[in-house]
């Protein structure tokens, strides 16, 4: 007699199938669904799910004409994702390296991910004390410098998707959680251009964050300063925020940004 799956286990298994018929089509495009069922020990039922999904969110196209399925444009648009996050390492990581060096903190490079922020690449210093790496490490947009940084240059309307996607809960006692005080931050921040992170998301941790743009006058990242407060107060960001301002606007222009297209 055969176990029946859990629940965890069904979930898991829907993935897994989803991603093979993906791994599949970029194979073998034009497949029929009898085909790409052939490939699988899965129900009917089960692939025409999948199938709908993945039609339906643009990972797959379908060709009504000859009646099959190939991959659709999502895939592109996530390979260039990858791709410029890769390009983008390459050329942020000697700015990275000088403000890291003359600095002595450890400066990062971060990346929107959905409403979150990920740091895809350090420059780490050796001191007795540090913050411990970020590297990979997911965090909230409206409680880390350079997620506000993001969040300040974005349209209207998507602030506003923002807004009613993410409950704004207390990491620390200083974390912003009123949402019209966010936003009026938000302004301060776009139009000085950086954003600090005052103990918001850590406590004893603060940061400086300054937006770098890319051709499209998009914000593509954001490099910071990550470090303890004890040795970095306040005013010390302030002081800092211009050397930061100056490099992120030389990897901006290496990106193919020009002043011209600032987002105002």
């Amino acid at each position: 007699m055969h176990r029946k799956r859990t629940k965890q286990e069904y979930i898991v298994h829907n993935v897994d199938a989803t991603f093979e018929v993906l791994f599949l089509l970029g194979k073998k495009p034009n497949l029929t669904f009898e085909e790409i069922l052939s490939n699988f020990s899965i129900s009917r039922n089960q692939l025409q799910k999948i199938i709908s999904i993945l039609t339906s969110r643009g990972y797959v196209e379908y060709n009504k004409k000859k009646r099959t399925y190939s991959l659709g444009i999502k895939n592109f648009e996530l390979g260039y994702s990858y791709l410029s996050h890769v390009e983008i390492r390459e050329q942020a990581r000697p700015y990275l390296q000088y403000l890291g060096d003359n600095i002595k903190e450890n400066v990062y490079l971060a990346v929107r991910s959905g409403w979150e922020i990920v740091y895809i690449d350090a420059y780490e210093v050796d001191r007795p004390v540090m913050v411990k790496s970020r590297v990979g490490k997911l965090l909230p947009m409206y409680a880390s410098a350079s997620g506000k940084v993001h969040l300040a240059f974005m349209e209207e309307n998507e602030l506003d998707e923002f807004f009613n996607s993410v409950k704004l809960k207390p990491f620390t006692d200083k974390t912003i959680t009123d949402e019209s005080v966010l936003r009026e931050h938000l302004k301060k921040v776009r139009e000085e251009g950086y954003a600090i992170d005052d103990e918001e998301w850590e406590k004893e941790v603060r940061c400086l964050s300054v937006p770098v743009f890319d051709y499209k006058g998009e914000v593509a990242a954001a490099i910071t300063l990550s470090g303890p407060s004890f040795r970095i107060p306040y005013n010390r960001l302030l002081e800092l925020k211009d050397i930061f301002k100056e490099k992120s606007k030389e990897l901006s222009e290496r990106l193919g940004y020009s002043e011209e297209w600032k987002i105002s």
